[in-house]
């Protein structure tokens, strides 16, 4: 019931921070505002609450808990409401409103999932750091090939190493905004390399992924298996227990009759 009412809260002050960019909807600018006033007083008695929870006579791991991520980021959606009664107002803050989204992560139907991440990242941080490096390379050794490329082209549009490598991440990516591309025939042999390149080396993180993902899950699976048919044997061993338990209760009558 709490984590329905603390998932409800989430949704609603979610949909309420939206609804409040709306310019239509200005008329009802004050009962929004409410809602969110309601929903910052319940989420911070949740925080104080789950921060009192921890062992009183150990202050040393309620300090550990209220440093644990989940509870720095309800505190950072909790930071820009109360920083508003010093008359700070900043457009960033605000924004960090929507991180209380992972919040859900906390309910025990998703802390499973979450678990599952965390435990895929530990065990192939190796193979990610590997290609994280590997791209930091590949966009290092581009970006100045292709700056050298296109510098006497169009230098307003790559008039620096710095402004080229946003060149390089955006087209390494795939997304190409198209506010900057090379017209040189090296610079557009160069993109299309980066652009293969990013296709394939988005493609292996992902697979990696997955393929953890899968053997991770199979394993919860054969876990929840196990756990069942050990579930069985006590259970059928406990009826067996019962069952020579009542046969001896019945001979113990038979005798005293």
């Amino acid at each position: 019931m709490i984590q329905a009412l603390i998932f409800f809260n989430i949704i609603i002050s979610i949909i309420i921070m939206f609804l409040q960019t709306e310019k239509e909807l200005s008329d009802y600018y004050h009962i929004f505002s409410a809602i969110n006033i309601l929903n910052i007083i319940l989420f911070t008695i949740e925080y104080i609450l789950r921060i009192y929870s921890i062992s009183y006579k150990n202050h040393k791991k309620r300090l550990e808990y209220a440093f644990s991520p989940f509870m720095l980021i309800d505190l950072l959606v909790l930071i820009p409401f109360y920083l508003s009664f010093f008359n700070i107002d900043l457009g960033f803050l605000r924004a960090l409103r929507i991180i209380r989204i992972f919040k859900l992560f906390r309910l025990s139907k998703f802390s499973s999932f979450d678990n599952l991440i965390s435990e895929i990242l530990r065990d192939k941080k190796e193979e990610f750091i590997f290609i994280f490096i590997a791209l930091l390379i590949i966009l290092l050794t581009i970006t100045p090939l292709v700056y050298y490329a296109e510098k006497d082209v169009q230098p307003e549009i790559f008039s620096s190493m710095s402004t080229t490598m946003w060149w390089a991440v955006i087209t390494f990516t795939t997304v190409g905004y198209g506010d900057m591309y090379p017209i040189s025939t090296m610079g557009r042999i160069l993109t299309a390399i980066v652009s293969f390149l990013g296709i394939a080396f988005y493609a292996i993180p992902g697979s990696i992924f997955t393929s953890a993902l899968l053997v991770k899950m199979n394993e919860k699976k054969n876990e929840k298996k196990k756990e069942k048919k050990k579930e069985k044997k006590r259970q059928i061993i406990k009826d067996k227990r019962e069952v020579i338990k009542e046969k001896r209760e019945i001979i113990k009558e038979e005798k005293e009759d």
